[in-house]
């Protein structure tokens, strides 16, 4: 957009009242030393957001804006030009009106692409403004390939077949061409990388299939497919990413694992590495665990108040064993760290065993478990006790001989924290029963039981208010209160934007079932009670369970309904006093927005 009748964009904020003169010279003496655009060092010190750097230039510009969050293009329509041309032009055709097509734009005023559109498909081209990561991002889902790392297939294709070379030929110069720093393909595999660290992705999966490679990234516990690779550069993408692991490119029969240290967007990250042999070939595993980030506090991981406070109780008693329960990826680890950072201090031993560590604290003693030499959780523990501890935590108890080594360490006045692998808090203590520990055990050592999930938060950027269908008017009239109308109420929903990367979710918050040792539930254990009927009287006492846990951030609009469905269900077999207890409203207070009393 070199016009120089425009204003520059900084300039232009200013006058649009968008950006005051002090803070625009504070974000000029910001890029000048990073030597980033003035845009991404508006966004990066949240000055403004990108929809208001592209309302003014639409403004000054008079074209209108596009949303390709909310307005994805038409398939049949981008299909009808070539994507080198979308690619290159960074213009992408959305939908047609009439004779007129339009066309989302990051240089609306690039006449070149305008007439090469036009040229290509005979409408008349108009265009509107687009955030340029948006149109990156629908240009992945239409053809594949995100535009840095097509360019840099591209360069490779090129230089491969530069010398006539068979595919045959290329694949026996990969491992040559992967120790070639400047080589495309260490620059895609680069790509891939940066992409996963842009969208905050904890995994990525490459995934071999009969024809092609598939790219997806895990966000907010969710995968997303987010590029195809050509069959043609599988070999090549793999044997790079197994040098930087360290392993043996040869070797494609077996199983392997690996370590990845690299530096990714300045930040440096601990890459865990699997490989596993499929049918169309090896299929990689990466989880990215960045070094430098620093561990939540409590407070950030998203407890309600009343529950922060029980948990905070439990964390500081000063004997017996606490335990976190739920499938792996539901924040127990994080929690466990958190908690611990909240109690460690200079007067105490606290000993950690994890496997991996993932977040490194300078007050506490971290063990990592290296089964390769027989260390185990159990070792260790065994180990640990020897060690003077006061605080231990055992990353997750497997089995019986580390379930009695951590529950014996309970009993001879130490805290332990540990985790389990089962559904509910309940489940956790029928589950220590049936590894073999005795029930009086479990009785005089276990303090609580905490089952834990982690819900995706709703883009506050795009999540869209609704009012409620008869199903949902249904569900959360108990938790709503006996005094309220649940046909005032209204809930928001996922939509997708460019800020979310179209998902309409952004970040997760923990919901949490917090089980006490009562007399009364002690009793029952000793009684060889159920699962339902130990939950029933936990409930009772006040418990609130993890769907409870969850509809109070339904309430609150920081979730939505689907996303607690895909965690948890409301207790279907509730007696008459639990459903007196779900009766009362869960929030004394609700949102203006979402309740007109």
């Amino acid at each position: 957009m070199a016009n120089p009748g425009l204003k520059r964009l900084g300039d232009l904020l200013v006058d649009e009242g968008v950006l005051s003169p002090q803070k625009l010279e504070e974000a000029l003496k910001t890029q000048r030393a990073s030597g980033k655009r003035l845009g991404e060092v508006l966004q990066e010190l949240e000055l403004v957001v990108e929809s208001q750097i592209l309302d003014a230039l639409a403004n000054q510009l008079g074209v209108q804006k596009i949303d390709l969050g909310s307005t994805p293009p038409d398939p049949e329509i981008a299909a009808l030009v070539d994507p080198e041309v979308i690619k290159r032009h960074k213009a992408l055709p959305v939908k047609l009106e009439g004779n007129n097509l339009i066309v989302a734009m990051v240089d609306p005023l690039n006449l070149m692409a305008i007439d090469d559109i036009r040229l290509a498909t005979g409408y008349d081209v108009k265009p509107y403004i687009c955030s340029e990561k948006a149109l990156d991002m629908r240009f992945q889902e239409l053809f594949g390939v995100s535009h840095e790392a097509s360019q840099h297939l591209d360069e490779w294709r090129k230089e491969m077949m530069k010398d006539g070379n068979t595919i045959k030929e290329l694949l026996k110069k990969t491992a040559t061409l992967t120790e070639l720093e400047d080589a495309p393909i260490v620059r895609f595999v680069e790509a891939i990388l940066e992409g996963a660290v842009d969208q905050n992705a904890s995994d990525v999966h490459l995934e071999p299939k009969e024809d092609k490679l598939h790219v997806r990234y895990r966000v907010d516990g969710m995968l997303y497919r987010v590029m195809t690779v050509p069959k043609a550069a599988q070999a090549a993408v793999i044997a790079r990413l197994k040098i930087l692991a360290g392993l043996d490119t040869s070797e494609r029969r077996r199983p392997m694992d690996g370590r990845i240290d690299l530096k990714v967007r300045n930040a440096s990250f601990d890459i865990r590495f699997s490989t596993l042999p499929t049918m169309y070939g090896e299929k990689i595993v990466m989880r990215l665990l960045n070094k430098e980030m620093a561990h939540a506090t409590l407070s950030q991981l998203g407890f309600e108040e009343d529950e922060l406070n029980v948990w905070k109780d439990i964390i500081n008693k000063p004997h017996g064993i606490i335990y976190l329960t739920g499938p792996t990826g539901s924040g127990k680890s994080t929690t466990l760290i958190a908690s611990l950072a909240t109690i460690a201090n200079e007067k105490i031993n606290v000993v950690t065993i994890e496997d991996p560590i993932e977040y490194q604290l300078p007050t506490i003693n971290q063990v990592q478990v290296n089964r390769k030499v027989d260390f185990s959780f159990a070792e260790a523990l065994r180990t640990i006790l020897r060690q003077d501890p006061d605080v231990i935590m055992v990353g997750e108890t497997r089995d019986r001989e580390t379930a009695d080594l951590a529950i014996n360490a309970a009993l001879t006045g130490h805290l332990v924290f540990s985790t389990l692998h089962t559904n509910d808090s309940a489940g956790g203590l029928i589950r220590l029963n049936n590894m073999g520990v005795e029930r009086f055990l479990i009785v005089a050592s276990v303090e609580a039981m905490v089952a834990q999930r982690l819900l995706r938060t709703l883009c506050k950027n795009c999540r869209k208010k609704y009012e409620l269908d008869p199903h949902e008017y249904d569900i959360v009239k108990p938790y709503l209160g006996a005094d309220r109308d649940p046909a005032k109420l209204k809930l928001y929903r996922a939509q997708g934007c460019e800020m979310c990367h179209n998902y309409g979710y952004s970040g997760r918050t923990a919901v949490c079932e917090i089980l006490q040792m009562t007399r009364d539930i002690r009793n029952m254990i000793m009684a060889n009670a159920s699962v339902q009927d130990i939950k029933r009287q936990a409930r009772r006492e006040g418990m609130n369970t993890l769907f409870e846990s969850g509809m109070k951030k339904v309430f609150k609009g920081q979730t939505s309904i689907e996303e607690l469905f895909r965690i948890a269900r409301p207790e279907e077999d509730e007696d008459s006093s639990t459903s007196e207890k779900a009766g009362r409203a869960l929030l004394e207070e609700l949102p203006e927005e979402l309740y007109a009393a």
